[in-house]
């Protein structure tokens, strides 16, 4: 009798063990909606440090955790893109699963309405090139119906829309984000150009431009969101808020902040709510 009772805790033990190992790395919170976040990167035409690129991230991570923790969604999937993309390997046959969320990414810089090549790096312009034409870029007609698209659900390409798509349901994901910090510009007073600076003097001048893209994956749809930050407006009222002793990159790394809030945020309400409607 001992022995079967022995027996029998060690088989439930070892099936809690396996049940452990085996589980999905995302399986845990599922409260609100699912969002998996597929790539943070910098596609804009002036290169961003990677301090700025990894404390951006870091800020954005920190901001959806704290809706996570108010139960308004979930990550799922990995956080692999915290240190320069998403690498998980093999993916529903495909062979490169960062490539493939990179295209996703980029098709939907593609074609968003606020795209404009003149502000893109050279793989960005080069992309969009392949998937619109050229032509396009010259035709007035197309670019002011780009435009009124802002604000609008749009989609990216069938491909890509099915890759998104795929993503979403092999993670659990009821939406894809993906982030393009464009610019983070810094200017101190005895330097042009923020590659030089050390970042340990109060700057005269910081901006902070970034896109972010949500797909929903049940339809495809996507919605392109936009945030700008620059000294005069809201940061006059960090320094008011956290000294004006601040420096260069304290101010920074509030503004990431701020941004990543508001990226979250809007995602949430807005975003969601756009992509309801449809297109």
């Amino acid at each position: 009798m001992r022995l079967k009772r022995i027996l029998s805790l060690f088989i439930a033990f070892t099936f809690i063990f396996a049940s452990s190992v085996f589980a999905k790395p995302f399986e845990g919170k599922t409260e609100g909606v699912g969002i998996f976040v597929g790539e943070v990167a910098c596609y804009g035409e002036h290169e961003i440090r990677p301090e700025f690129l990894a404390t951006f991230k870091e800020q954005l991570w920190q901001s959806l955790k704290e809706f996570e923790s108010k139960g308004k969604l979930h990550t799922v999937g990995d956080d692999k893109w915290l240190g320069g993309g998403n690498t998980a390997p093999g993916f529903a046959g495909i062979i490169q699963f960062d490539s493939v969320l990179k295209d996703i990414h980029m098709d939907a810089i593609a074609y968003g309405p606020s795209f404009q090549r003149e502000s893109a790096n050279v793989k960005m312009t080069y992309y969009a090139e392949h998937a619109l034409g050229e032509d396009y870029f010259w035709d007035d007609d197309k670019l002011a119906a780009r435009k009124q698209m802002i604000g609008k659900p749009y989609r990216i390409s069938p491909k890509l829309t099915e890759a998104a798509k795929t993503v979403g349901r092999e993670y659990g994901a009821d939406y894809l984000l993906f982030c393009n910090l464009v610019d983070a510009d810094i200017k101190l007073k005895n330097s042009m150009f923020n590659a030089s600076t050390t970042l340990n003097e109060r700057p005269k001048q910081i901006k902070v431009a970034s896109f972010f893209y949500l797909i929903n994956i049940k339809n495809g749809l996507v919605y392109e969101g936009y945030n700008l930050s620059d000294k005069t407006g809201q940061i006059l009222n960090l320094l008011g808020q956290y000294g004006k002793a601040m420096t260069a990159q304290n101010l920074l790394q509030c503004m990431f902040e701020v941004q990543s809030k508001r990226i979250v945020e809007d995602m949430y309400n807005e975003g969601q709510k756009v992509l309801g409607k449809g297109a």
